[in-house]
């Protein structure tokens, strides 16, 4: 055992880790986190899976505990996932009992007595979910004796969190929490893959006075490898199943139906000691069953969804297959952190894009992730929603005045953008439509809010998410998974329903009639169509893709070097593709056309395409995804002035002109309190997260540019 960081911990805690744990290093990650949490810091921890990351934070984050100890929860442990803390309990209790002290495990799952024990001898450390601490806040837990000293916060798998709602909820009760605690509340976040960790840091930091740091020990890359298995493979799923035996591996897929599809024909041909599915629409019971095979011996194989990246620990498996595309390069480099990690070996991936389309998409993920490129995470500064369910959750919790509860939320960092008027504003908001009456100065549930948020329907208000991201659709003969919709065609076709009209989708080659939309279950009913009614596509607002990864695409079709990892065939298959749209690339925004239709390839993103969606609307029919934004026009004239309108100086656009273009954008239902805020900041949220005015304007200004420098070459 080296001196350095591990010389600083108590001489308890070093025998502990060597005569307990039987451990005979640090880990680098462990070395380097040490001393910034002694020395009081705020930070964000950034390692591999399966890295160390876990005693990076709690080895020095006890030790403080064990030399200033103190009564109540002086360390709580956020996990995004019930799993994840089935999954640490054992870890963390033992890690406590090195310095003589106890962990307790808070959720839905846990019985009444043994919370009743913990209530009346509370242990130093709590493990918890954010809806689980909410809960204990609304539930009337005695949050304020229980966490008046707490002294540490550590977020495990941060970068989930943060760009989502459960992230603005999360932070919200962090600063809560602190305003409960006599010190200054310690934050540490756990990350293994995030583009800006000093952003996250800020983030997390909030109110505290702690000084900030990004934990990242030198030589945190691991090695990796891939192999692409062409979509012209004539066999690809024997391919798969070929791989898999005798092993322990997991087959990501990217829907359930893929999965269970997947794990059919594991059971029926791999010959394995277990196989089976693992998604968010199996029981609890067979997700255990699966982690639990994983991570003890023999061969299995696991097919499953995004459900599995996040930290559940499985033990280093052999391998990590994809079949289909991962949404980002985020979510690869997840998936591929399931292996390599035992000493010597890479991590490794074996990928089956199903089309020429994602092949392409499958090679700018692995281009960018080679590069050591990965999305940013941007928390919500504007979360106007989350205001509004924490403002409900706060009233619920103790009485207020007006200005004591707007005090109870003002620090949390998801409303540093939200105005105090706009925050009074929701607030009045609330009581003009009975959500909360006042009375003799004091606020409560109004009847309305009693009805939808009283102490019957506690679980709407606990768990800020309720819609998905996107719908499957259900054949109501059989029960049989048929597709995945996004939310924001769902939105669409919740409208026409609720008008009464007939709804028809085209999914699979089939034409199907929408009978019932449950957002509780994520789920569209559906029936065969015998109507002959035209059927609606999915053209609303698709997945999400970074900027930076559409025009990867663009790249490789114009020139970039292919990655490293695609088999003869696939590489192949690309440079077929990039000699097939060679013409394209003359232009910084090409477009081609037939009759009335126009498509721009812009290989700009969702949020740019989207825009661009918007601004095309009144001019005929628009579809757009990451890639590109079609048009059908309504006629020639049309036609000409949408050519005209994206060959614009936009940037010259008067606020009104601006005004009414986001008025054009479709408003899906992204949270279940967007009904319940004021008209306007319920559009804006939305906006926020769909929409890009400033890379659209890039983008159009770097298509001018490229058109006036071709022009001067053709001049001279």
């Amino acid at each position: 055992m080296t001196a350095s960081a591990f010389m600083q911990l108590s001489p308890r805690l070093r025998a502990g880790i060597a005569d307990q744990l039987r451990w005979s290093g640090l880990r680098p990650v462990q070395e380097a986190s040490i001393p910034s949490v002694l020395a009081g810091e705020n930070a964000i921890i950034l390692a591999p899976t399966a890295g160390g990351k876990t005693e990076a934070a709690f080895f020095p984050a006890l030790d403080l505990l064990h030399r200033q100890p103190r009564p109540g929860v002086r360390l709580l442990y956020l996990s995004p996932l019930v799993a994840l803390l089935n999954n640490q309990e054992d870890r963390v209790s033992r890690l406590a009992g090195l310095l003589g002290m106890t962990a307790f495990k808070w959720h839905g799952g846990v019985g009444a007595s043994a919370r009743k024990a913990f209530l009346a001898d509370p242990a130093e450390v709590l493990l918890t979910t954010p809806e689980s601490l909410e809960a204990m806040f609304i539930h009337g837990q005695p949050v304020g004796e229980l966490f008046g000293h707490l002294r540490l916060v550590i977020v495990d798998e941060v970068h989930a969190f943060a760009a989502s709602d459960r992230g603005a909820q999360l932070i919200s009760l962090i600063e809560r929490l602190t305003a409960c605690s006599d010190e200054d509340v310690q934050r540490l976040g756990l990350s293994a893959t995030v583009a800006n960790p000093g952003d996250l840091g800020r983030w997390l930091r909030g109110s505290s006075a702690r000084q900030g740091r990004v934990v990242r020990p030198p030589g945190a890359t691991p090695s990796r490898t891939a192999e692409v298995v062409s979509p012209d493979h004539p066999d690809a799923l024997a391919d798969l199943l070929g791989r898999v035996r005798h092993r322990r591996t997991l087959a990501f897929t990217e829907s359930r139906a893929d999965a269970e599809e997947i794990a059919d024909h594991l059971r029926r041909r791999a010959g394995l000691d277990f196989s089976g599915s693992y998604h968010s629409a199996i029981s609890r019971d067979a997700r255990q069953t699966a982690e639990d095979v994983l991570a003890g011996g023999g061969s299995a194989c696991v097919a499953c969804t995004s459900a599995m990246e996040l930290g559940v620990d499985i033990g280093d498996l052999d391998g990590v297959l994809q079949w289909g595309t991962p949404g980002s390069v985020s979510s690869l480099l997840q998936r591929w952190g399931r292996t390599g990690r035992r000493a010597g070996r890479a991590q490794h991936t074996v990928m089956y894009p199903k089309t020429e389309r994602e092949l392409l998409t499958t090679a700018a993920l692995l281009s960018l992730a080679q590069e050591g490129w990965v999305e940013a995470v941007r928390p919500d500064t504007r979360a106007y929603h989350i205001l509004l369910q924490q403002l409900l959750s706060e009233v619920l919790r103790r009485a207020h005045t007006p200005d004591s509860l707007l005090r109870a939320v003002q620090t949390s960092p998801a409303f540093s953008r939200i105005p105090e008027e706009e925050r009074r504003d929701v607030l009045r908001h609330l009581v003009a439509h009975d959500l909360l009456a006042q009375l003799g100065g004091q606020l409560a549930l109004g009847d309305r809010g009693e009805r939808l948020f009283g102490r019957r329907q506690l679980g709407d208000l606990i768990a800020t998410f309720e819609v998905p991201d996107s719908f499957t659709l259900v054949d109501t003969r059989d029960h049989a998974e048929v597709g995945q919709i996004e939310l924001a065609f769902v939105e669409e076709l919740r409208e026409d329903l609720a008008a009464g009209l007939p709804v028809v989708v085209l999914l699979g080659g089939q034409a199907w009639q929408v009978t019932a939309i449950q957002d509780r279950a994520g789920t569209v009913l559906v029936k065969p169509d015998q109507s002959g009614r035209p059927p609606k596509w999915a053209g609303g607002l698709p997945r999400q893709m970074e900027r930076a990864l559409a025009w990867r695409h663009r790249e490789l079709l114009s020139g970039h070097p292919l990655p490293d990892g695609l088999d003869q065939a696939s590489a192949e298959l690309l440079r077929d593709m990039a000699a097939r749209t060679a013409a394209l690339f003359g232009s910084r925004l090409p477009v081609t056309g037939q009759g009335l239709t126009l498509v721009w390839h812009t290989y700009a993103g969702t949020r740019i395409n989207t825009t661009l969606q918007a601004a095309l609307q009144p001019f005929g029919a628009v579809a757009a995804d990451a890639l590109q934004v079609s048009l059908r026009a309504r006629d020639e004239t049309a036609r000409q002035a949408a050519l005209a309108l994206l060959a614009s100086d936009w940037s010259a656009w008067s606020a009104e002109e601006r005004h009414a273009l986001l008025e054009r954008v479709r408003l899906p239902r992204v949270s279940k309190y967007q009904v319940h805020l004021p008209p306007a900041y319920a559009r804006r949220m939305v906006l926020d997260r769909f929409i890009d005015w400033e890379g659209t304007l890039d983008v159009l200004r770097g298509s001018s540019e490229h058109r006036e420098a071709k022009a001067e070459q053709r001049g001279g």
